[in-house]
């Protein structure tokens, strides 16, 4: 029956006759273990082709949707980490058995005549395969893959008169964005695949009118089938082997936090195997720029493509002998220049810094998104978040001269704004007004301090006034002070008789038209504490509510045009701890007011 239908089939498509093209080629010598790195590449380039695929399948190109749609391919997709984990390195496998496939043809002499048109495919395939891991990269849309991008495109507006011209085309417009992304993507799943197959239906079309290049001393002649194809397929299956083992190992692929053109100091680096190139342009600084962007790599591109003409113009013996040193000289050389990237990054404490920085903002991008990404896009993700970007503006703007828990980067000439508002702030505040914790340091701001002289509050009044003052920051935004005073639970307040008795005659509740009969003026204190009240001091903290009595030298500086509603919002909420806490599913709610 099996029999009967082969033959049927046979009849109408011929298949036998091409299996027996393809299994019985006569190999002189003998098969060998050197023999199988071209099928070893086939064979991952397959494995490239249907994890991409399947990877297709869930990916969506574009800005707002790509870092997340990777995210849920990693950490929602059952076998997810492992399919992408097995592209990742298989990308970086081709280079390599690239790299090896290129010194065994060298050292068999397999691109010498009449084989210099198989030679030249073969450095196409190379230069596509380069091709896949630089469009690659960007697709993830993270920061890693952004920056390291950026730097490539950088480099080649250095080619002169079409280098910005070229460069415009490749990143879709002055910005890097949606069409950069977009052209990457088409040429990662469309133009390159399909240059590859037909370089490589060529190279291996030429491959076997030529047959293998044999050695000089070989002895008999051995059949493709079923030595080599043996050979062939262990090798592949060992290469499959090691890409399980480094997917296992390492977890998967790396995917860095959402890519952020704002953030400039990111320590951007391109995959190891064009670490040589990134090392070498530090040798090339300023005017000298184009010898390591241009020059050289056009002179190795030209060196490599002229290789299989040497023998017309060299004794044949000396060609190969210069070939073969060029090209593990250039091996050679780029491993070094590796090494050396290497250790320069690992001496080098400020890309150590910034190493640890993007490793945080990776860590806290991805515990956010388990919690869901907002429909705007994954880079919300850290700009929205209080404890990222919310800390991020309290470092660069308030940490001069505000100190956070003794954390203090200028000389401290502010209270420490840790715990602020809350009942133990409070408590330390009235117990020691005079401490740099509070306003020791603040120029002119002594009226708490003869306040304290004077007081005398016992310690249990104190407590009583520290749990009254730090309910004012639970102050909803549609409560009048009328309303609020006139609370039954305001009213019942333990502390409420003290602080009428000791905090009113300096400090006002709501009505400034007050403020002219006060001993020393002070801030108002309704709602103090609360984001309104928050976001309205660090908008405007010379406002007749806060601090517009201080003399011009006292007062904090105004931020409102300095930073963005988000910017604000984002420093309130970190200021008073209302933010989804490292290795948690849930957000605090510490300190959480309305607004």
């Amino acid at each position: 029956m099996f029999k009967h239908l082969s033959n049927w089939f046979d009849t109408r498509t011929g298949y036998k006759a091409l299996i027996h093209e393809a299994l019985e080629e006569p190999i002189p010598g003998g098969a060998k273990w050197r023999y199988v790195f071209g099928s070893a590449l086939s064979a991952t380039f397959m494995i490239q082709l249907v994890t991409g695929l399947f990877l297709m399948a869930t990916y969506s190109p574009s800005a707002t949707t790509a870092w997340g749609s990777v995210y849920y391919i990693n950490y929602e997709v059952a076998g997810g980490w492992f399919l992408r984990g097995i592209h990742h390195f298989g990308s970086q496998a081709m280079v390599v058995l690239l790299a090896m496939h290129l010194v065994q043809v060298l050292i068999a002499g397999a691109y010498r005549a009449p084989r210099e048109v198989n030679w030249w495919f073969g450095m196409a395939l190379l230069f596509i395969t380069l091709g896949f891991s630089l469009t690659g990269y960007l697709l993830p849309w993270d920061q890693k893959g952004y920056w390291a991008t950026k730097v490539a495109t950088n480099i080649s507006s250095g080619a002169p008169v079409i280098g910005p011209y070229l460069q415009k085309i490749v990143v879709g417009g002055p910005d890097y964005g949606n069409q950069t992304l977009t052209r990457f993507y088409g040429l990662h799943v469309g133009v390159l695949p399909a240059l590859l197959v037909m370089c490589l239906a060529a190279h291996i079309a030429l491959f076997r009118k030529h047959g293998v290049t044999a050695p000089k001393k070989a002895v008999g002649v051995e059949m493709f089938w079923p030595k080599q194809v043996a050979f062939d397929m262990l090798a592949g299956l060992a290469v499959f082997g090691i890409l399980v083992l480094l997917v296992v190992s390492e977890g998967g692929a790396n995917l860095d936090a959402p890519a952020d053109a704002s953030s400039d100091d990111y320590p951007a680096r391109p995959e190891w195997y064009f670490l040589s190139l990134f090392q070498m342009l530090k040798l090339f600084d300023g005017d000298r720029e184009i010898i390591g962007t241009m020059i050289i790599p056009a002179v190795i591109m030209i060196g490599l493509l002229l290789l299989p003409l040497l023998d017309k113009v060299l004794p044949r013996g000396f060609a190969h002998f210069l070939a073969c040193t060029f090209v593990i000289a250039l091996l050679g050389g780029a491993g070094y220049l590796t090494v050396k990237a290497w250790q320069a990054d690992a001496s080098d404490q400020v890309y150590i810094k910034g190493r640890m920085k993007a490793d945080q903002a990776r860590d806290r991008a991805l515990l956010l998104a388990k919690e869901g990404i907002p429909p705007e896009g994954a880079a919300y993700l850290l700009g929205r978040d209080p404890l990222y970007h919310g800390g991020k503006i309290f470092e660069n703007k308030c940490l001069g001269c505000h100190a956070l828990g003794g954390k203090v980067t200028g000389e401290q000439l502010a209270p420490d704004l840790k715990d602020y508002a809350s009942r133990i702030w409070v408590r330390g505040l009235l117990e020691k007004p005079d401490s740099p914790e509070y306003f020791g340091n603040v120029p002119g701001c002594d009226g708490m301090t003869t306040w304290k002289e004077s007081s005398k509050l016992t310690p249990k009044q104190l407590d009583d006034v520290a749990d009254y003052v730090g309910t004012f920051a639970t102050i909803d935004a549609e409560t009048s002070p009328s309303d609020w005073a006139d609370d039954p639970k305001t009213k019942a307040h333990p502390g409420r008789a003290s602080f009428q008795k000791e905090c009113v005659e300096c400090h006002t509740m709501g009505d400034l038209s007050e403020r002219s009969k006060k001993m020393q003026p002070a801030p108002d204190l309704f709602g103090w504490g609360s984001t309104r009240w928050m976001t309205r001091m660090i908008k405007n903290p010379n406002a007749p509510a806060c601090y517009g009595f201080l003399e011009a030298e006292q007062k904090m500086p105004a931020f409102g045009e300095q930073l963005t509603d988000n910017d604000v919002t984002t420093l309130v909420r970190y200021l008073k701890g209302d933010y989804l806490p490292a290795g948690s599913g849930s957000m605090t709610g510490k300190a959480a007011a309305k607004p």
